[in-house]
């Protein structure tokens, strides 16, 4: 991917699309390619953090493990989506470990290259922490929703949050493509396997949703929104 490639897929992007032209170029040369398979390690919670990462092609999960092997998601990512923001800014470990979900493409940025463009540009620095702080009031929405929502009121919030990344301000008729097990959803929605499936089978029951194999069908997304109690 070239220059003129990297800073156009900069601006379709959710971290750097508030950035001027000149400055996504000086991002881009900064930028390079890597590719994962998948199932591969991106990193692993607790490595010292040197890059930020952006998907270009491909899906992401990050999740942290107890102590006992099991694994809590704490989000899906996909193209456009960027990870390891955290790291890169305070040098301090990985505070969770990535997977690559299938074959990956993603555009690296090192820590040393970052941190020293950003010294050169304080006011590319503003514009990057306005768009950290939006992922961090959406990480917060998400802890609330896992601390007080009902289960049914989770699992319909993370097929809402799905909704909008795949379809952003489709109501009707969103096709949601996943390869996520159902332990996997469960985790992300703070509930059991078995409940996950038992609320699934009444939103299709109700008319909600319909179940396929690798895809979840949203009739109407308002409709849903009623069930994030």
């Amino acid at each position: 991917m070239n220059i003129e490639r990297i800073v156009t897929f900069f601006q379709d992007g959710a971290l750097f699309n508030n950035l001027s032209t000149d400055e996504l170029s000086q991002l881009a040369q900064i930028s390079r390619e890597r590719k994962f398979e998948r199932g591969q390690i991106i990193f692993y919670e607790g490595d010292l953090g040197g890059s930020l990462y952006i998907i270009v092609m491909g899906s992401v999960k990050i999740v942290m493990m107890a102590d006992d092997g099991r694994e809590h998601i704490l989000g899906l990512l996909h193209q456009g989506d960027f990870f390891g923001e955290v790291s890169l800014i305070d040098g301090q470990p990985r505070s969770a470990t990535a997977i690559a979900l299938d074959n990956v493409n993603v555009i690296m940025i090192s820590r040393e290259d970052f941190i020293r463009l950003l010294r050169e540009n304080p006011d590319m620095s503003l514009k990057i922490m306005v768009t950290l702080c939006q992922r961090l009031r959406r990480t917060d929405k998400h802890v609330e929703s896992l601390a007080f929502l009902s289960a049914p009121g989770r699992v319909a919030q993370v097929l809402l949050n799905l909704a909008e990344s795949h379809a952003p301000g489709q109501d009707k008729e969103i096709m949601l493509p996943h390869k996520i097990t159902r332990q996997e959803f469960a985790s992300i929605a703070g509930t059991s396997r078995e409940t996950l499936t038992r609320v699934l089978m009444d939103f299709q029951d109700e008319e909600l949703i319909k179940l396929e194999k690798n895809k979840i069908y949203i009739y109407e997304r308002s409709r849903l929104r009623t069930k994030v109690v």
